[in-house]
């Protein structure tokens, strides 16, 4: 869902920005040319460029002469907050259990694991895993995007029934025989992109949530990575602590 208010430009190199962070275009991969970004987002070639000079001034991709583009490193100078708490309340009000929230499962794929996933699960390059999509909603209506990230060797276990009905905690621990013992919360402010946009129904730009879940074995073994996108307009967090 496009917000008419900004550039389309604009939204396309906030959309392309997100898909780097998320190594959906990896560092020193080649950028699509403009007439495939012109294909994909349907808008005109003006825009494409754009977008690409916008991205290219800001550091995202890398020009090469009589060559595509190619996308730059990206260095990640978040300051990160940490959040502690007991973990099954946390499962409970996520997952919405009391307040009628579905889940429905959009993807399924085996793919080669993404580098920055690859770094927290411990993984050898070159060694797959499964990414879930899924969707959460509250009467019908979009609230919540999880991408769960896991080894391939396990997650192709899980049947999509029980993910959809249970939580994935309880699904993985269950059907895998494991025991997750303990989780790393990151959590940010970001804003939706096209993509985001188009899945949780809002414009784009819209402020949500983003969230990742690293989840450890008892051996302190991570086992799985979660990045969840709550629209900032149906959550609020918090939390308490003794003093």
């Amino acid at each position: 869902m496009q917000n008419q208010s900004i550039p389309l430009f604009v939204q396309v190199a906030a959309t392309i920005k997100a898909r780097i962070s998320n190594h959906e275009y990896g560092p020193g991969d080649p950028f699509p040319s403009a007439k495939e970004l012109e294909q994909e987002f349907n808008v005109s070639n003006i825009t494409i460029r754009r977008a690409i000079e916008s991205l290219t001034r800001e550091g995202w991709i890398v020009p090469r002469r009589g060559m595509r583009a190619q996308v730059a490193e990206q260095v990640n100078d978040m300051v990160e907050i940490e959040i502690t708490g007991d973990f099954w309340n946390w499962v409970d009000m996520a997952n919405g259990r009391k307040l009628g929230i579905t889940a429905q499962i959009l993807d399924r794929q085996v793919i080669a694991c993404p580098k920055p996933i690859c770094k927290i699960l411990a993984l050898d390059p070159g060694e797959t895993v499964e990414r879930i999509k899924r969707v959460r909603k509250k009467e019908e209506e979009p609230i919540s995007y999880y991408v769960n990230y896991g080894p391939s060797r396990l997650f192709t276990k899980l049947p999509s029934r029980d993910i959809e009905r249970r939580t994935f905690v309880e699904t993985y621990q269950d059907v895998c025989n494991l025991k997750l013992r303990s989780m790393e919360q990151r959590v940010q402010a970001t804003n939706a992109d096209m993509d985001l946009a188009g899945i949780l129904k809002v414009e784009f730009g819209f402020p949500l949530f983003f969230m990742q879940n690293v989840y450890y074995s008892e051996k302190e073994i991570p086992l799985a990575v979660t990045h969840m996108y709550y629209r900032a307009d149906r959550y609020v967090y918090t939390i308490e602590r003794n003093l």
